[in-house]
């Protein structure tokens, strides 16, 4: 339990660090951008081991091609009813480089660090995650769409779990 607290006080420091720190003028994202989606979490982590959520993150550019990023979702392993029901909840701080664009869409690489805390009807355990995933966005006029793909480790004290979730959201 003492990992899950020290990897939550590394992202908020990360987080306090990168909105504090003034991104160069010539930064295509010159303020911060916030996005919301949906997920679809697959998960080797106790018996409930898919379910639907929700996902949340801000960025802050660095510069041009690199964006620091923090975020979390919520995700309810809800398919073998209610009493047997179990959730998740998952913060993460990320590193996103985005490679230049392709007319209105880009590719984008991300990676970090968070953790998993799973709560209710569950045998999972908790723990700090480690993540490393692919993206795409769809630039629109003010808004863009992004799809990205986000697998993360969970190191338990046991053994160490794989979170597989796919998401689709909205950048504003």
């Amino acid at each position: 339990m003492r990992s899950l607290f020290r990897t939550a006080a590394v992202v908020c420091l990360l987080a306090l660090a990168a909105f504090t720190t003034n991104p160069p003028t010539s930064a295509a994202q010159s303020q911060p951008r916030f996005g919301v989606g949906l997920q679809l979490l697959g998960s080797t982590a106790g018996e409930g081991n898919f379910g639907p959520g929700f996902r949340f993150r801000v960025s802050a550019p660095i510069n041009q091609d690199l964006s620091f990023a923090i975020g979390s979702s919520f995700t309810g392993f809800i398919f073998e009813g209610q009493d047997d029901a179990s959730y998740a909840f998952d913060p993460q701080a990320s590193l996103i480089l985005t490679l230049p664009e392709q007319g209105t869409e880009s590719l984008y690489f991300m990676g970090g660090a968070g953790a998993f805390v799973p709560f209710g009807e569950t045998d999972a355990d908790a723990g700090p995650t480690f993540h490393f995933g692919i993206g795409k966005v769809w630039l629109l006029r003010d808004t863009s769409l992004f799809f990205e793909f986000d697998p993360a480790l969970v190191v338990g004290e046991e053994q160490t779990d794989v979170l597989l979730p796919v998401r689709l959201g909205v950048i504003f």
